[in-house]
């Protein structure tokens, strides 16, 4: 069944300003090599040689292997665009290194003026970036709560995003609360549950489920030595996260039946 709802707003961010000018840069060198007046303007055929089909040939290659495991098309053409613009910024110097230049700059003003679409998360999504989260599991152990634990600069990290913010935006609860630990800043904490916060192991993102203050359920990019591929399906599957929204469901039941003798 499609979900109709995260269909949209992949169609929204899809037409935003960032995935429209970034998928125009990354096409802007075969444009202007095969665009009639300009490739005669820098003393070539308008048609591309043998050197930058090689190039081209590469990079696709390189999309296709690091996309693998993708989890959106956000996150696919993000990947494509950044070395797509990487293969034009070469082929730009081989034609002209003034053209170059101001390709360098184009690149650089969207790098810095454009930012990517805001993700629709739980406006309930908390962000651990110190040591608090021990003590919130402790103050609250009858709420579910579910932690991815992450790094800004990590790509599988970055590609979980509209995932979790799915998740969150589908299940938050009064007795469910998601939130996300950065492991940088929250310094020791991802120890204390057995995650790693060194840049030079793979297995974040990470996403623990606790239950009464205590993990009850885990998942890490790595699992038993293999890529875990983080979909909206899989986690939901994996982490049993309709079971603890069941439960969830249940203890708000509860909470207003013993309301209802009070009253």
């Amino acid at each position: 069944m499609v979900n109709t709802y995260a269909l949209k707003k992949t169609l929204s961010s899809l037409c935003s300003p960032y995935f429209i000018l970034n998928g125009i840069a990354s096409v802007l060198h075969p444009i202007v090599r095969w665009t009639p007046g300009f490739c005669e303007y820098f003393g070539s055929s308008c048609q591309l040689d043998f050197y930058e089909c090689e190039i081209y040939f590469f990079v696709i290659c390189v999309v296709v292997i690091k996309n693998r495991k993708s989890v959106s098309i956000e996150s696919y053409l993000s990947t494509l665009y950044m070395f797509a613009k990487g293969a034009s910024l070469i082929l730009f110097y081989k034609m002209d290194i003034q053209l170059c230049l101001w390709y360098l700059l184009l690149c650089v003003v969207l790098l810095v003026a454009i930012k990517p679409p805001v993700l629709d998360e739980s406006s309930e999504m908390k962000y651990f970036v110190d040591d608090s989260l021990p003590q919130v599991l402790r103050d609250n152990p009858e709420v579910t709560w579910i932690v991815e634990f992450y790094t800004t600069f990590s790509p599988h990290c970055n590609a979980l995003k509209p995932v979790f913010a799915a998740l969150s935006r589908e299940y938050t609860h009064e007795y469910i609360k998601f939130g996300k630990c950065d492991v940088l800043k929250a310094y020791g904490v991802p120890e204390m549950y057995g995650i790693s916060s060194s840049c030079l192991k793979t297995e974040l993102p990470a996403i623990i489920i606790f239950e009464n203050g205590k993990p009850a359920a885990r998942i890490k990019q790595r699992m038993n030595g293999k890529p875990y591929v983080m979909t909206y399906e899989n986690l939901k599957r994996d982490l049993l996260i309709q079971d603890f929204y069941g439960r969830a469901l249940e203890k708000a039941k509860l909470k207003s039946k013993k309301k209802k003798k009070t009253n």
